[in-house]
């Protein structure tokens, strides 16, 4: 496949992308090549991936109890102007709090989660579409929502043993929807008196008081020491999640697990599992955070975004994104090939915000008119042959859909294609005007037509034409 490059990205996105790379770079995260392909799975149980399309991501934790501080990250000291590079940079959205580690610790004690209901979330997600769902199992803050016999903090110590991650579980086959669960390796806890809790590495190192300490070089000995408690941590908190809940459709790691399980094992355990890249340097597919590729990934790849303004964790203003911004970003995934993953976070007492469910509504009701545009389709010429992103279907491959996204001009072209047959919206069949010129298509949607959300325009060809 040729390189092909993505439109410019926006300069807000653009910084957003720095401070994800910081980020991975703490937690042993290389950044992926767009160029370069991921295996995939091939055990039949896990090609539902490769056409999956949309992903929901549910961040959660003891953050919550706070509403105001990013999950296990509002830990890490920040410069004291901090807050305006952030709303400068961001919006004043993502302007959070910073905790020392010990009282970020400290909500475990009010981490009660009276009205958690998977199933509300699952239901809603589902009949807005999403195929797969993704639940933060651990963060890098240590907090286990299962009862793991590993590790200090979590709902064994705090919640007396209460299992959200099988309330998770349970509530994704009840609705058909493909279970994800995500595991930081990183543990901030678990590492709390060997680390500095300042961001970026810079000196003096700061303790979980966020006052100076020293931090001698471990010896070879306590190196090895702590490698092997680490590994046995690690690899027992992964075998419980894949061996305690039935069939695991998909593992998100979050950062490098200095080979505590391999990812054998991890296959030993749940044959049929599609395994993310980002414990091991590799996996079944590639990932990109809070930044569109900037070139075509060939394989599985996903791409996941903030809808929750922000931050990951829950954040009381409860501001997301529009729906016309997601449905945006996911024309232009599926127009690549990949998965979208978009992440929601519920509150401290396990609740979605009144606007999540607006948004999910908004999206269903999309859905039932241009399903047919984002899924079971194939890439279509974008950029190169087309002014905004177009899918192939492939039950037809002589029907095209053309996203014009909310941000896109009301005339757009596909250059190097034959005469179509007709030309209509997706959602009602009403014809648009066109017209056809030196193998170019030129396509007007009125302003009447037009909407916030993405615009689906249909293209039937009396036969295939060329995709490349």
């Amino acid at each position: 496949m040729p390189y092909i490059k993505a439109p410019p990205t926006p300069p807000s996105t653009s910084a957003l992308a720095d401070e994800v790379a910081g980020q991975h770079a703490q937690i042993g995260i290389a950044a992926p090549s767009p160029a370069a392909s991921a295996a995939g799975a091939t055990h039949p149980d896990a090609q539902w991936f490769g056409d999956a399309g949309l992903g929901i991501f549910f961040h959660w934790g003891i953050a919550a109890v706070s509403g105001q501080a990013e999950l296990s990250w509002s830990m890490m000291a920040r410069p004291e102007n901090q807050r305006s590079k952030v709303a400068e940079k961001f919006g004043y959205a993502s302007i959070q709090k910073t905790l020392t580690p010990e009282a970020y610790w400290a909500q475990a004690e009010a981490f009660q989660p009276r009205f958690y209901d998977p199933h509300k979330w699952i239901a809603a997600a589902k009949r807005a579409g999403f195929r797969y769902a993704v639940f933060t199992t651990k963060h890098h803050d240590g907090y286990a929502l299962w009862p793991s016999a590993f590790g200090d903090l979590g709902t064994r110590t705090h919640m007396n043993s209460r299992d959200l991650v099988a309330d998770f579980v349970n509530a994704c086959r009840t609705h058909d929807v493909k279970v994800g669960l995500y595991y930081s390796p990183p543990d901030w806890r678990l590492r709390r008196h060997r680390m500095s809790f300042r961001y970026g590495g810079v000196k003096p190192a700061f303790d979980t008081f966020h006052q100076p300490v020293e931090l001698p070089p471990a010896s070879e000995t306590e190196a090895a020491k702590d490698l092997a408690l680490f590994q046995r941590h690690v690899r027992g908190q992964v075998e419980e999640l894949l061996t305690r809940y039935g069939k695991i459709d998909m593992i998100w790691f979050d950062g490098h697990g200095r080979d505590a399980i391999s990812i054998g094992r991890i296959r030993e355990l749940q044959p049929g599992i599609v395994i993310s890249p980002r414990a091991h340097g590799a996996g079944d597919y590639k990932t990109f955070e809070c930044a569109f590729p900037p070139a075509r990934p060939e394989g599985w790849w996903e791409y996941c975004h903030l809808w929750a303004d922000g931050a990951w964790g829950y954040l009381e203003h409860e501001i997301y994104k529009p729906a016309g911004w997601m449905l945006a970003e996911l024309s232009k995934t599926r127009a690549w090939g990949g998965n979208f993953l978009p992440n929601v976070a519920p509150d401290a007492d396990g609740q979605l915000p009144d606007v999540c469910y607006k948004r999910l509504a908004q999206l269903g009701a999309w859905m039932n008119k241009n399903a047919p545009a984002v899924r079971n389709v194939s890439p279509g010429p974008w950029p190169e042959k087309s002014d905004a992103p177009v899918t192939i279907s492939r039950d037809d491959p002589r029907v095209w859909f053309l996203h014009a996204l909310a941000t896109s001009p009301d005339t757009l072209g596909i250059r190097g294609v034959p005469c179509p047959q007709s030309v209509t919206m997706l959602r009602d069949d009403s014809p648009l005007s066109w017209d056809y010129s030196d193998l170019s298509l030129r396509i007007t949607i009125p302003a009447s037509l037009r909407t916030t959300l993405t615009d689906v325009v249909r293209i039937s060809w009396s036969s295939i034409p060329p995709s490349s």
